[in-house]
């Protein structure tokens, strides 16, 4: 059976000389996703290859991983530019008020009982996360927090009425 994966980041650059690596993180859960002893994937001759994480730490806000497998700065240089996945069956168990970004793009965006716009992307900022919205406007980013969202579903997201909010 075919497994599919989800693809959570991309090693951007190597780091030191014990092989560690600069992740671009295209999760908004790396803490979950980089623990220490996970398993993640990169593409090798058209093969998913899986890696074993060894140490991950954040510095200045960007994703700092080691692999059991690569450490040390000749064989990390190998993994540059590659993406790193997991299968999709590797869920997390979703805290509460946790989501996965990938769950949240196409949600329908509704405000006054009308569809605004299409959620397109999440950023995450230090103040927290926002939805980007494809409005007929343009892009508009929508903070993603309580005080704003009056009801989440699996196809919509309906925000409060707010002059100026979208």
């Amino acid at each position: 059976k075919h497994m599919e994966y989800l693809k959570i980041g991309i090693i951007k650059a190597t780091r030191g000389l014990k092989g560690e690596v600069k992740i671009k993180s295209l999760t908004n859960m790396s803490s979950e996703r980089f623990k220490i002893g996970n398993i993640i994937y990169v593409i090798k001759d058209n093969k998913y290859l899986p890696l074993t994480i060894a140490n991950y730490r954040l510095i200045n806000n960007q994703d700092i991983l080691t692999f059991k497998e690569y450490e040390d700065i000749n064989k990390a240089e190998k993994l540059l530019g590659k993406e790193i996945f997991i299968p999709v069956n590797q869920e997390v168990e979703l805290e509460e008020n946790e989501f996965l970004v990938d769950d949240l793009i196409g949600l329908k965006v509704i405000q006054t009982n009308a569809v605004k716009g299409i959620v397109k992307d999440v950023m995450t900022y230090p103040q927290g996360d926002y939805l980007v919205v494809e409005t007929e406007n343009g892009d508009k980013m929508i903070p993603f927090r309580d005080e704003f969202i009056l009801d989440q579903t699996e196809e919509e997201i309906t925000l409060i009425e707010m002059e100026g909010l979208l």
